[in-house]
């Protein structure tokens, strides 16, 4: 990573120290800085596939027995992956522009960043060496196991990296020449596709949340999920502003002003997700670590810094009217740019909540009623705006253009529609039929995959079967719950498992030798042994136990696996399946073993659930609106 950094200041200074700067040297400079970037993160990920625990992020993130695809995803699932993933992506866009004419002082400050980015990884390094030794790594958290969460994040983070360019071609023409309008094309370009991979981002873990959380929905308002969304609403704001400028002289200036109020609220996004500061109010955030002032300390930087370059340079803007009269195309693009930053100051007053309230007394948040009451009115009044301007001024868009207003008015309805169904939660018995919410609904059982670690609830819904994935720990406690969807044109029914209440685990403290029963069946713990490894660290440790039902014994040899998070150990079934038994712990002396006694299979599939039915009218609206979306501003970039 050094050589990265090296190489990006390199760039740096060949950009600012030269009137005319050598084109050959910025693009060897950008070329060895992106290439020692990729060697670290290439390195990185042989690191994970080869299951090197000695490396902490490794030992955190990965394990022996991850699929191929949660290994590739394990290189940003933490912090420090994460870091590195952005700046790889972010590299790579600056190779890209030292290919094209782009100011030389633009190129500066993008590399200037890049520089940034690079200290924030060396600072919180996915390379530090575990301080113990293990031999099987955490793995990713069960509810990232999915294919959808496995892409969120480095779309995410091309639509971060690529609305660094508009930013940096906006401080470039204001450091050479500040009423140039000549960095506006590139500009609408670079934001056209960081708001399609941003907004593609932000809808994928939207159907992440909706497909595998289980909650009943796709947007919770939570705070790292708004952290993403008032960049994107921003990032709409600035491509507006930037093609308003392209015809009006005057609105240069706040072309300017959004270029870097966009970027800066990407840093404080990322700060407020990895600072800790949202660790109690968000599923999403990041634990607290030191490397929160360090991005603190970059937002300032970008925001204070472009806000000065703007106050300096702007009696060198064009003046003059914006617009002429309140009938012209000018006047609604101000007014829709303006209802939108007004969303996003809201988004951003209750995601930065717990921030700012900690600051004056005790930390605390806002529920999700403040953000639908006061944003729904203003949404509506964009949807408004959005129409009139359509009908009015339509022609003079292009066809991308028009598919992603299409999409985002589809959006907004289909936001309306799908709220509009009904909520039951109810307990099911087994093979009963129900009427909720006007469908007809059995609930068949659990049907169980140990050696998966995963068990499905079943139902049937109008005579069509659907199940709900549970995906369980290596204890086999629950970890993650996905819903059971039945998708129709009309919309979807969504089944939403409750976790089962088991009162009927027992647990036996077995002494070496000594005979002892659980009701039924006798147990007497004969042996264990707990391995080791070079250092003199447990591994695992196995017991010998005989089980008898007074004419019939069975030996049973049920282990612990160490693990950096504690172990874990599977049930096993006794026999034929009457009894299930999970080795829970052994003292260190091994003269004694605890044993936990579980419900059968059987027994578990047979009990009653309770679950959550609700209606989703139409809600392939939304999906279809918001690929419109996406697929409209890509095909936009061409025109």
């Amino acid at each position: 990573m050094g050589g990265g950094l090296t190489a990006a200041l390199a760039a740096v200074i060949i950009c600012f120290a030269q009137k005319i700067p050598s084109a050959r040297l910025v693009k060897i400079c950008a070329g060895a800085s992106a290439g020692f970037i990729a060697a670290a993160s290439l390195l990185l990920w042989i690191l994970i596939f080869e299951n090197d625990f000695s490396v902490e992020y490794v030992a955190s993130y990965s394990s022996t027995t991850l699929p191929t695809l949660y290994k590739i995803s394990a290189f940003w699932a933490g912090q420090q992956g994460s870091f590195l993933l952005w700046l790889l992506i972010h590299s790579t866009a600056g190779a890209v522009l030292t290919f094209r004419r782009t100011n030389a002082a633009a190129l500066g400050i993008f590399f200037l960043l890049q520089s940034v980015l690079v200290l924030l990884v060396l600072a919180k390094s996915p390379f530090a060496e575990h301080p113990a030794q293990v031999f099987e790594g955490v793995g990713l958290n069960p509810l990232l196991q999915d294919f959808w969460m496995a892409i969120h994040p480095p779309i995410i983070f091309v639509g971060y990296a690529l609305l660094a360019v508009p930013f940096a071609l906006s401080i470039g023409a204001l450091l050479t020449e500040a009423a140039s309008r000549s960095w506006l094309e590139d500009a609408r370009k670079w934001t056209l596709m960081a708001w399609s991979f941003l907004g593609a981002g932000i809808f994928i873990g939207g159907y992440w949340a909706y497909k595998v959380l289980g909650w009943g929905g796709y947007w919770g308002w939570d705070p790292v999920e708004n952290s993403s969304l008032v960049p994107w609403l921003l990032s709409g704001v600035l491509l507006h502003l930037i093609n308003l400028a392209r015809k009006k002289p005057a609105a240069l200036s706040v072309a300017h002003v959004a270029a870097t109020f966009t970027y800066a609220l990407v840093l404080y996004g990322t700060f407020l997700t990895r600072s800790g500061v949202l660790g109690d109010f968000s599923v999403h955030s990041f634990a607290g670590s030191s490397i929160g002032l360090s991005i603190a300390l970059a937002n300032a930087l970008v925001l204070i810094g472009g806000l000065a370059t703007i106050f300096v340079k702007a009696k060198d803007l064009p003046q003059g009217k914006m617009y002429d009269t309140h009938g012209e195309a000018a006047f609604a693009v101000l007014l829709g740019s303006l209802l939108l930053i007004f969303i996003a100051v809201i988004v951003w007053i209750g995601m930065s909540m717990p921030l700012l309230s900690q600051l004056v007394g005790e930390a605390a948040a806002v529920d999700s009623d403040f953000y639908v009451k006061s944003t729904a009115p203003i949404a509506l009044t964009v949807a408004v705006i959005m129409i009139y301007a359509f009908v009015k001024f339509g022609r003079a868009l292009s066809l991308g253009g028009k598919t992603a207003h299409v999409g985002f008015l589809a959006m907004l309805a289909a936001i309306v529609i799908s709220a509009q169904g009904e909520t039951v939660t109810q307990e099911l018995q087994p093979r009963t039929k129900v009427s909720i919410v006007g469908h007809e609904v059995v609930y068949e059982g659990q049907v169980f995959y140990e050696a998966e670690r995963r068990k499905f609830y079943v139902y049937t819904v109008d005579g069509e079967v659907v199940r709900a994935l549970t995906k369980l720990r290596g204890n086999g406690e629950d970890a993650a719950r996905e819903p059971a969807i039945l998708k129709n044109f009309s919309g979807d029914v969504y089944i939403a498992p409750h976790a089962p209440q088991i009162e009927t685990i027992q647990e036996l403290l077995l002494t070496r030798g000594v005979f002892a029963m659980d009701g039924e069946l006798g147990y007497v713990f004969e042996d264990a042994q707990i391995e080791r490894d070079d250092n003199g660290n447990p591994i695992q440790a196995t017991a010998a136990i005989t089980i008898t039902d007074g004419e019939i014994e069975e030996v049973i040899h049920p282990l612990i696996v160490v693990t950096p998070d504690g172990g874990s150990s599977q049930a096993m079934e006794v026999f034929d399946g009457k009894r299930r038994v999970r080795l829970t712990g052994i003292s260190g002396d091994l003269q004694k073993a605890r044993l936990e006694i579980l419900p059968t299979l059987e027994k578990l599939s047979s009990m009653p659930i309770t679950a959550t039915v609700t209606t989703k009218p139409f809600i392939w609206l939304l999906w279809l609106s918001v690929a419109a979306i996406c697929l409209g501003t890509l095909l936009a970039v061409r025109k």
